[in-house]
């Protein structure tokens, strides 16, 4: 450890939150107590729900305060105040969508004064400050530019113009069929679950590709050995140092809730109270359309039913670092919404690329009308029952979310929420024209519609980001939903044993088998061996059952051999830059058209391909991990980094790196690993939060961060349950207050200044 680490880990803990003590806190009306356990989660106890949100702000902003300050402004695009040039193409495309234009929700005004009262007590700025000569500069008194967080938030869960635009690039180039062959039809799907009278099924398959997903699923008393309900949930997002969410356990007259809680925003979005649980995953709906517009000559109108319409324009200005003037963007918008002119492509690192001149394409999204009441914290928390939580549900109009339920009474549900656009015309699948007002749309599908289910026969309910309806759901909420595949493996886990504990439900979260992979293998291992080294390496893939098992040599092999398939086959049709935005998140291809293709050897790929792809695998396995193939391991190629922005900086890798590990696991697996094609096979996306709650007895519940609770890395939090986590591990969640007294180690009392 270098004498430079040492000297900015110390600068870092003069900025610590103290655990144990008393502090005064001017805009507190009564002492609020913060009890600590060895993992340092805040179990904060309040006199009223004012203090407690204040309290909430103030020890989030001492935990996280630099986390916020860089959220807050991603989504008002101002990160280049901070990084200069390196991040203008971020706040440029942040300025043109418009998430702090769309911020017009409140947030609550005491979480805000918590924050600011952390920042004005805090003894130093942490040390990100200090390394970028900066000040805190949160905007605690303007309440847009904390909603526009959630907008924000919103666009990453949101779909689908990305997959429009590159539907509409692959057929210009390689013609419809080739569209239809790498993005293809929908198959059907016998497994169903009933959701509610509409007839819906929360178990079907609709292939796309998404980024982000998750898995929640809760399983009715008469299937645990308990006899009361179980919930498990584990929301994918990217993998990022600190985390989207920070563990806290909440209290006061009228509240209190376990779980989690974004940094920027009061109250426990994913948890348990005395009386239930719940957890989420992503609708993957499609609540994004691309308009085609007809601009007159000199572009300041577009054409909509044969009149011109004048454009909106937003004159933004950027800040940069170092610059003597700021940069200017005119944001222009037609009435369905912004015009956009570049394409987002990975996962961890975007980039923008700009798009053809050919077109003007304006973007129609749900996240820029609508969004998340901000009471929903405490609407979800104070329900007494599946339709009290079902209507409180119902304030998340956008990102839509799969909430399933369970209380101690017994009962189980689900429901979808959001705000699904009921088009006069078209699928959502492709551009439309936007001037000829066939393609409007013409309100929401109504919310006591949405797809919901309670107490199924089967005794489960189950989501992961899949379509959750049949065809004779009346209404179209879009045709790009994740593959299948992670709810099959869920209920084929659920179904293979009669009675569940926490221990066999934690068990089904850290599952690595591929049902996908178990499909492909047979026909990869059709493929006639020309060489020694292809014999070897197809003998390590027979008798494999599709475990992406870190140690395993054979799924080593099998995502080295298929990606070389990929760029093989598809690099000189695509072309480098269009097969990058396909292929880098490969869901569609790796689950659905390779083995596709390698049933119908249509004239895409032959044996003499494969073998090539297959050489170039072993190539690239032999200078990676060597060349004994009994070495080769999945988990060497696909590492996860919990890496804090700076820690990019030449110096400051030790001191940010928060995890450096081998993972399992793939985008398909219930144990999400899936990872962004452009770098190989680092990690992208993970389990963000793992929990699993007992109605039984909920001091039995259980969970894990990937990293910790602190942001800060001089903190004995900032990765303590890092190794927990990547070893499949979890800590207790004590819920009743002689649990919570038992494990706490610390505590901490704010009193009114």
């Amino acid at each position: 450890m270098s004498d430079f680490v040492d000297q900015l880990r110390a600068v870092a803990a003069g900025s610590l939150l103290p655990e144990d003590g008393e502090l005064s806190v001017p805009g507190l009306a009564e002492p609020v107590e913060v009890l600590r356990d060895r993992w340092g989660v805040p179990y904060v106890s309040a006199s009223s729900l004012d203090d407690l949100w204040f309290a909430q702000g103030f020890v989030t902003a001492g935990e996280r305060l630099f986390q916020l300050d860089l959220l807050l402004r991603a989504a008002g695009g101002r990160l280049s105040e901070v990084f200069a040039d390196r991040t203008l193409p971020d706040d440029r495309f942040a300025r043109t969508i418009g998430f702090h234009r769309a911020a017009s929700r409140a947030m609550h005004a005491r979480f805000r004064q918590g924050v600011a009262a952390w920042i004005a007590w805090m003894p130093t700025p942490p040390v990100e400050y200090s390394l970028l000569d900066l000040a805190p500069d949160l905007p605690t008194t303007d309440e847009g530019a904390w909603a526009a967080a959630f907008v924000y938030l919103s666009w990453g869960l949101s779909g689908n113009w990305d997959v429009e635009l590159l539907r509409a690039a692959i057929t210009e180039r390689l013609g419809p069929e080739a569209a239809a062959t790498l993005l293809p039809p929908l198959p059907a799907d016998p497994p169903a679950i009933t959701a509610g009278s509409l007839g819906g099924r929360l178990l079907d398959e609709l292939p796309r590709s998404k980024g982000q997903g998750s898995n929640d699923w809760v399983v009715a008393g008469s299937r645990t050995v308990m006899g009361k309900p179980m919930l498990a949930n584990d929301p994918h997002l990217l993998a990022l140092q600190p985390g989207a969410w920070i563990e806290l356990h909440l209290r006061a007259p009228g509240y209190e809730a376990r779980g989690v809680s974004l940094t920027f925003s009061p109250g426990i979005l994913l948890g348990t109270t005395a009386h239930h649980a719940w957890g989420v995953t992503n609708v993957s709906g499609d609540v994004q359309d691309l308009f085609v517009e007809r601009l007159n000559d000199d572009r300041s109108a577009a054409e909509h039913l044969g009149s011109w319409e004048p454009l909106t324009i937003h004159r933004e200005e950027i800040v940069v670092r170092g610059a003597a003037e700021p940069v200017v963007v005119e944001v222009r918008e037609t009435r369905h919404g912004p015009i956009v002119d570049t394409a987002v492509v990975g996962q961890l690192h975007p980039e923008y690329v700009a798009l053809p001149a050919t077109e003007t394409y304006a973007l129609r999204w749900t996240g820029l009308e609508c969004g998340i009441r901000p009471s929903l914290a405490l609407d979800a928390a104070r329900a007494t029952s599946f339709e009290e939580f079902r209507r409180a549900a119902w304030g998340v109009e956008c990102p839509g979310q799969n909430f399933v339920y369970a209380d101690v009474s017994g009962t189980i549900g689900y429901q979808c929420t959001g705000r699904f656009p009921i088009r006069r015309a078209g699928d959502g699948t492709v551009p439309v024209p936007g001037w000829d007002g066939e393609h409007e749309w013409d309100g929401w599908i109504p919310f006591d519609e949405l797809p919901w289910d309670a107490d199924p026969e089967r005794g489960y309910l189950v989501t992961a980001n899949n379509r959750i309806h049949d065809d004779a759901y009346p209404y179209l909420m879009g045709h790009d939903f994740h593959t299948p595949y992670r709810a099959r493996r869920i209920v084929e886990r659920l179904e293979a044993e009669p009675k569940h504990d926490v221990e066999s439900l934690a068990s089904i979260q850290l599952d690595t088998v591929s049902v996908p992979a178990r499909v492909t293998l047979p026909l990869l291992l059709d493929v006639e061996p020309a060489t020694n080294a292809h014999r070897v390496a197809i003998d390590l893939l027979r008798g494999w059952g599709g475990d992406m098992a870190a140690d395993s040599a054979a799924a080593a092999v099998f995502n080295a051999w298929s990606g070389h398939v990929a760029r093989r086959v598809l690099q000189p049709r695509l072309g480098d830059e269009l097969f990058r935005r396909y292929h880098t998140w490969r869901e569609t291809f790796q689950c659905e058209v390779l083995p596709a293709m390698l049933a119908r050897r249509d004239g895409w790929l032959d044996d003499d391909l494969l073998r090539a792809a297959l050489a170039d695998a072993i190539d690239e396995l032999r200078e990676r991990l060597g060349d004994d193939p009994s070495g080769w391991r999945w988990g060497a190629l696909h590492r996860l980094q919990l890496v804090h922005p700076l820690g990019a900086l030449p110096g400051l890798e030790e001191l940010f790196t928060a995890a450096d590990v081998e993972l399992g696991g793939d985008e398909q697996t219930v144990m999400q690993g899936g990872f962004d094609t452009r770098d190989g096979y680092p990690v992208a996306v993970i389990a963000s939060w793992r929990a699993v709650y007992d109605l039984a007895d909920l001091d039995r519940s259980i969970g894990v961060l990937p990293a910790g609770v602190s942001g800060n890395p001089a903190s004995p939090h900032w990765n303590d349950q890092a190794a927990m986590w990547a070893g499949g591990g979890h800590h207790r969640l004590p819920f009743t207050r002689a649990a919570v007294e038992a494990a706490a180690v610390a505590t901490l009392r704010l009193l009114p200044g």
